[in-house]
């Protein structure tokens, strides 16, 4: 597939402040990419310049063939779905989504608002007002206000993080619905692993406002090629080699009650279907789980335990 957004040695900063240095990205046109990261690692900061609400200090986007650097964002068409879902709340749901499609003054209207409304499965709440609808709701008339204009490139900030669980999980589906019967491309910006994992075809990791590595969300979550990398995939115990590698656990991957190794329980705690344990050793902190069945080990005992190297992933570097 050839590359429909590419992000050509961008930096961006907030006045002498860096906040995403030299970075290069290209995704697919129909890709749903997620930018996955920890708080302050350039992740919304990326996003805001695509959308253009952030000039670079130097570097190109493009969009579609079309380089955007220094366009305003409404002639990029791209859409914008924020975290706070930005609806107005005197508006009616029909009204919201028709916001945008009257100021460009939309000769079909009507019907594209009630197509968008369809789309996302709200078909019968065109007469709502916000205040009556659930986060879930509000998120997928936010949804239907950006895809009615037919953006390029669709943009969610966090889109999920203001929701419950289970509605978190409801509207994983309905993204990954709605972006499969419109085929546009999608970026969201998300620092929560599983809904990354759950709904990007590639995973953009990024650290100190550069790429950590970049995958499927299997071959991020199998094999991870730095410390930050495993360590942010569930890969929590990494231990240095003399070559300049490591070397990298799953706690269910270490072996508890045997081995060639000791460990002081330092940390314990119910997790449901196991038990998960943090334990001090002279080889550092090692974080293990059993079954929720293994009889519980209480803080301050001594345990034997063992780092089995078939079920470790080996790092390029630390």
């Amino acid at each position: 597939m050839s590359d429909f957004v590419t992000l050509a040695d961008l930096t961006l900063a907030y006045g002498p402040t860096v906040a995403v240095d030299r970075l290069n990205l290209s995704i697919a046109q129909g890709e749903l990419i997620a930018l996955l990261g920890p708080s302050g690692c350039g992740k919304t900061t990326t996003m805001r310049a695509i959308a253009g609400l952030l000039p670079p200090k130097s570097g190109t986007i493009t969009i579609d063939g079309r380089d955007v650097t220094r366009l305003a964002p409404a002639k990029r068409e791209v859409g914008l779905v924020f975290q706070s879902y930005a609806l107005f709340p005197h508006l009616s749901v029909y009204d919201n989504v028709a916001f945008g499609l009257r100021l460009r003054r939309e000769p079909d209207l009507d019907t594209k608002v009630r197509g968008g409304l369809a789309t996302v499965g709200l078909a019968d709440f065109a007469a709502r007002l916000p205040a009556d609808l659930s986060g879930g709701q509000q998120q997928r008339v936010a949804l239907a206000r950006s895809l009615v204009m037919q953006p390029k490139v669709l943009l969610l900030d966090e889109p999920l993080s203001n929701l419950d669980a289970r509605l978190r999980l409801e509207m994983r589906m309905e993204l990954q619905r709605v972006q499969q019967e419109t085929g546009v491309t999608m970026i969201f910006v998300t620092h929560d692993q599983a809904e990354a994992m759950a709904l990007a075809d590639r995973i953009v990791l990024m650290k100190d406002g550069a790429i950590e590595q970049i995958g499927s969300p299997e071959q991020i979550y199998t094999a991870p090629e730095t410390g930050f990398a495993a360590d942010f995939v569930g890969f929590e115990t990494i231990l240095r080699q003399d070559e300049g590698g490591a070397l990298a656990w799953r706690p269910g991957a270490v072996v508890l009650g045997s081995g060639p190794h000791n460990g002081t329980v330092r940390g314990a705690s119910f997790a449901g279907e196991r038990r998960e344990y943090v334990l001090d050793t002279p080889l550092g902190v090692v974080k293990a789980d059993t079954p929720v069945d293994v009889p519980a080990m209480k803080i301050g005992q001594t345990v034997a335990f063992d780092l089995p190297r078939d079920r470790a992933v080996r790092l390029a570097r630390a």
